[in-house]
């Protein structure tokens, strides 16, 4: 009986430490997130009282390096804010700054080995796309009022009334 007592002490022990490191990576992941545009990882280890070791560890697990994880949520940040109509007049290379990208060839190639397309390529094809989607929204709302306003006066569209056949 003391035996399997002890074997789940000891597996509730596992549990509780691997509760803690899930918990201490939601922080972290969180952290990152808040704090794009400057966190490094030794930043980020010291603001959760752990070593940089022990961070790199813990991204390790989950098979990637704290510095990849915080640039690709850079990146994809960058990739949102170049994909926004509203922001079309903000410079690219202010936009990469703003996320934590302080050389602007790093942050084109680092862009273009994640995405394909040069971030100017791929705000151009993304603003394109909005004006497809505004111009496909219009034409539904067109059809849609014609559709109601043919249905109310019991006229199509530029025509006389319908007579029953």
């Amino acid at each position: 009986m003391g035996s399997c007592l002890a074997g789940r002490l000891g597996a509730e022990g596992a549990l509780a430490v691997e509760a803690r490191e899930t918990a201490l990576l939601a922080r972290i992941d969180a952290f990152v997130d808040h704090n794009l545009g400057d966190p490094v990882p030794a930043a980020v280890a010291a603001r959760h009282g752990i070593s940089l070791r022990r961070l790199q560890l813990l991204f390790r697990d989950r098979g990637e390096s704290p510095a990849a994880r915080i640039r690709q949520r850079r990146l994809e940040r960058c990739r949102a804010e170049l994909a926004d109509p509203g922001l079309l007049g903000r410079p690219v290379h202010e936009v990469a700054g703003r996320w934590g990208f302080a050389n602007p060839s790093v942050f084109s190639r680092a862009f273009r080995d994640a995405y394909g397309v040069s971030p100017t390529e791929y705000r151009r094809e993304a603003a394109r796309e909005a004006v497809r989607e505004a111009a496909r929204e219009a034409s539904a709302w067109e059809a849609s009022a014609r559709g109601i306003s043919g249905a109310r006066g019991g006229r199509p569209p530029g025509g006389s009334p319908r007579r029953p056949r």
